[in-house]
C-alpha cells in the first residue's frame, strides 16, 4: 500500500479530514483532493490515482455523472462510493457504473480502512497479473522472433556452405538478410587487397539483391573503418557521426539513416564487411539494436568462411588445371618426342646415303623403309593420342626430377597391340 495514491472527492471539509488523517495518512498513502465533479475528472485524467473515494453528491457534476464519464473514457481506476442514509438506489447505480464498494456515512475509521485496502490489494494483485500477463506475451513474442532468425540463419547457413561458388554465396546472403532484418538498403563489399579498395559484390535495394562492379577507394566511411578497424558498427543516426558519408542520405532520400556494419574476418585477416541501411517501414523504423548486431555479426563469420572456402577451391582448381596441363604435355613430349626422334634418324640415314652416292636400289629400298617407317609412327602418334582419351583414371608416374606424366602404358599397349592384330586396318 506504500505510496498508493488515493483521491478524496468529498464536499465536506470534516469528513474530507477525517478521511485523510485518520485513515489513508496512517497507511501510507499519497492523498490528492476535490470538492467539485468537474475537478475530479480533471485530477483523475491528470493525476492517474490508483483509488477514488467518490462522494455522489457533489457541486457541479454528480458522483453518478463522474462515474458515466470515466465509464466512457475506458478509466478502469476502482472507485468506492461515498452516501448517506436514503441513497441506497443511488449506490446501486452506482455498482452498474463500475463502482467496486461503498461505504455509508457515517463511517469508523477501521471499516474506511479494511474497504480500502482491500481495494487497493485487488488493484495491485490485478495489476501484476495483467503486467506478467503482459511481460510472458513480450517474451513469448521475443522468444519467437528468436527461433525465427536462427532457423533462418540456419537455413542460409546450409545454403552458403553447401556451394564453392563465391556469387552464388554473395546472392544467397544478401536475398537473405531480409528474412532476419528486413532493411532498406544493404551491400556486401570485399576488400581488394592489391589495389586497395572496397569492391562491392551484391547491392541489396528493398527485396532485389544485385551484383554490383563498384568500387569505393578507402576513406572515412563507416565501411572503410569497419575493414581497417576490423570491428563492428551500430550507428542509431549516422548523419550525426564523422564517418558518415554525406551524400549517402542524398542519394538514398533518408533524412535518417540507422547503419549497421560489420566486418568479414577470416582467421588471419578481415577480408570485406556486411553494412545495412535503415529498418523497414514495417519494423516501425526503429533503429538497429544488439540483437540485430549479433545475428549480422554470426552471418557474416559464416560469409567469410564460405568466402575463403570459395577462394581456396577456386586456386585448387587452377593449381590442379596447371599440373594436369604439365602432366599432360609431359606426356605427349615422352611418347610423341621418342616417335618422332626415330623417323628422324631415319631420315638422316637416307639423306646420308643420298650424299655419299649409294646404288639406286639400296636408296630406293631406304626409301620403301622410311615409308613403312612414317606409316607407323603416324600409327603409333595416333595410338598415344587415344590412349590418352581412352583412360578411365588418371595414375601419375615419375618424368624427369619433381615433374610426373599421366601413365598411359597399359592403354597405349592395348591400342598397339589392336594396331598389330591380324586384319587390323593399316
Amino acid at each position: 500500500m506504500n505510496q498508493a495514491t488515493v483521491l478524496i472527492t468529498e464536499g465536506e471539509d470534516e469528513t474530507r479530514d477525517f478521511l485523510h488523517n485518520a485513515v489513508l495518512k496512517p497507511i501510507g498513502c499519497r492523498v490528492l483532493m476535490a470538492t467539485d465533479g468537474r475537478e475530479v475528472l480533471q485530477r483523475v485524467l491528470d493525476d492517474r490515482p490508483d483509488l477514488i473515494l467518490l462522494d455522489l453528491v457533489l457541486p457541479g457534476l454528480s458522483g453518478l455523472a463522474v462515474l458515466n464519464q470515466l465509464q466512457q473514457q475506458n478509466c478502469r481506476i476502482p472507485a468506492i462510493v461515498l452516501t448517506a442514509r436514503g441513497y441506497e438506489q443511488a449506490a446501486l447505480q452506482a455498482f452498474r457504473l463500475g463502482a467496486r464498494d461503498f461505504l455509508q456515512k457515517p463511517f469508523q475509521a477501521s471499516e474506511v480502512r479494511s474497504v480500502v485496502e482491500n481495494a487497493l490489494t485487488e488493484k495491485r494483485l490485478r495489476q501484476e497479473k495483467e503486467n506478467l500477463t503482459q511481460a510472458l506475451a513480450e517474451t513469448n513474442q521475443r522468444l519467437q522472433q528468436q527461433v525465427h532468425n536462427w532457423t533462418a540463419l540456419n537455413d542460409i547457413a546450409q545454403a552458403i556452405t553447401s556451394t564453392l561458388d563465391e556469387r552464388e554465396v554473395f546472392q544467397h546472403v544478401m536475398e537473405n538478410v531480409n528474412r532476419i532484418l528486413r532493411v532498406e538498403l544493404g551491400s556486401l563489399l570485399l576488400l581488394d587487397q592489391e589495389m586497395g579498395e572496397l569492391e562491392f559484390q551484391v547491392t541489396l535495394n528493398g527485396e532485389a539483391a544485385r551484383f554490383s562492379t563498384l568500387r569505393r577507394k578507402p576513406g572515412h566511411e563507416i565501411a572503410s573503418w569497419v575493414v581497417q578497424h576490423g570491428e563492428p558498427l551500430l550507428i542509431s543516426d549516422v548523419c550525426h557521426d564523422p564517418r558518415f558519408h554525406a551524400q549517402l542520405g542524398e542519394i538514398t532520400g533518408f533524412p535518417h539513416l540507422s547503419v549497421l556494419c560489420v566486418p568479414l574476418k577470416t582467421q588471419w585477416q578481415v577480408i570485406g564487411a556486411i553494412e545495412v541501411i535503415n529498418k523497414r517501414a514495417e519494423t516501425e523504423g526503429s533503429p538497429f539494436n544488439q540483437e540485430d548486431l549479433e545475428l549480422l555479426t554470426t552471418l557474416a563469420s559464416w560469409v567469410a568462411v564460405a568466402v575463403e572456402n570459395a577462394r581456396l577451391n577456386r586456386v585448387t582448381r587452377k593449381t590442379a588445371a596447371v599440373n594436369a596441363f604439365k602432366q599432360t604435355t609431359a606426356t605427349v613430349a615422352h611418347h610423341i618426342n621418342n616417335q618422332l626422334m626415330a623417323f628422324s634418324l631415319k631420315l638422316e640415314s637416307l639423306e646420308d646415303s643420298i650424299e655419299t652416292g649409294c646404288p639406286m636400289d639400296e636408296r630406293e629400298k631406304a626409301v620403301g623403309t622410311l615409308i613403312v617407317s612414317a606409316h607407323r609412327c603416324i600409327q603409333d602418334i595416333s595410338a598415344i593420342v587415344k590412349a590418352m582419351g581412352q583412360l578411365a583414371e588418371i595414375h601419375t608416374r615419375p618424368y624427369v626430377g619433381a615433374e610426373k606424366m599421366i601413365d598411359i602404358e597399359g592403354a597405349l599397349d592395348e591400342r598397339l597391340r589392336h594396331i598389330t592384330a591380324p586384319g587390323s586396318p593399316a
